[in-house]
């Protein structure tokens, strides 16, 4: 490992966020690589004792290999061809990294691999759509999410969990679904819950609309409760 102390190449947010969630001298498995980016970053930087990088096509495989080759980190990076954790063995992966993929195929994966029902592994989960989707079945599954934070890439806001196997813990409320452990306490983060705010508001007026009352109402509980988060944590 060289003393370089800087990476070659800087991570976009939403892989730095990921990144600082990996729990330091970790076994690494990265699902949906693509370049390796953020493997290669993490061994660079030697906050990993190792890493596979994985991936389900060949093509995006063969910039991860040109990637770990060209910043000399082959001795901690590995490649493998893999859809979702079929081909990783469990000792290989500590804390588990899953970005920039959809929520329903994050369920899918997570669902494949009972072995990640182990309190000491660690799941950093980055959603580009279904995120209430993925935080309902984490919660049905006795998944825990230790912390949430959101993160802006490109006019988008996204969240980024950490997440543990934790089935002893209480049951989640329904509002979790759609904001997790998200708080207003970033620019960011008030960006994330007024979105979700204004979601519920529009389901709630849709409602309206179809003589839905109930419903509607149940909805606009909801959307008040995220406005009473984002206006107490907003006050200095």
């Amino acid at each position: 490992m060289s003393g370089c102390k800087r990476p070659l190449f800087s991570l976009g947010n939403r892989l730095a966020l990921c990144a600082s969630l990996v729990r330091r001298g970790t076994a690494l498995a990265d699902v949906g690589t693509d370049h390796a980016y953020l493997p290669v970053w993490l061994a660079k930087q030697g906050l990993v004792r190792s890493a596979v990088a994985a991936d389900l096509r060949p093509g995006p495989l063969s910039r991860a290999r040109a990637n770990i080759e060209r910043y000399g980190v082959s001795n901690v990076v590995s490649v493998r061809l893999s859809d979702g954790l079929e081909q990783i063995e469990p000792c290989e992966a500590e804390d588990i990294v899953i970005a920039g993929m959809g929520g329903l195929m994050m369920v899918q994966i997570l669902e494949q691999a009972p072995w990640l029902r182990d309190p000491e592994r660690r799941l950093i989960l980055q959603p580009m759509t279904k995120a209430e989707e993925l935080r309902t079945y984490l919660a049905r599954e006795g998944y825990f999410v230790l912390r949430e934070q959101a993160v802006e890439e490109e006019g988008h806001v996204y969240a980024v969990m950490q997440v543990s196997f934790c089935p002893r813990q209480p049951r989640e409320n329904e509002l979790f679904r759609y904001i997790g452990r998200m708080t207003a306490e970033t620019e960011s983060g008030k960006k994330y819950l007024t979105i979700q705010k204004r979601r519920l508001e529009k389901r709630a007026n849709g409602l309206l609309k179809t003589g839905s009352i109930q419903e509607a109402r149940h909805f606009m509980s909801l959307a008040a409760e995220i406005d009473k988060i984002l206006k107490s944590e907003s006050v200095s």
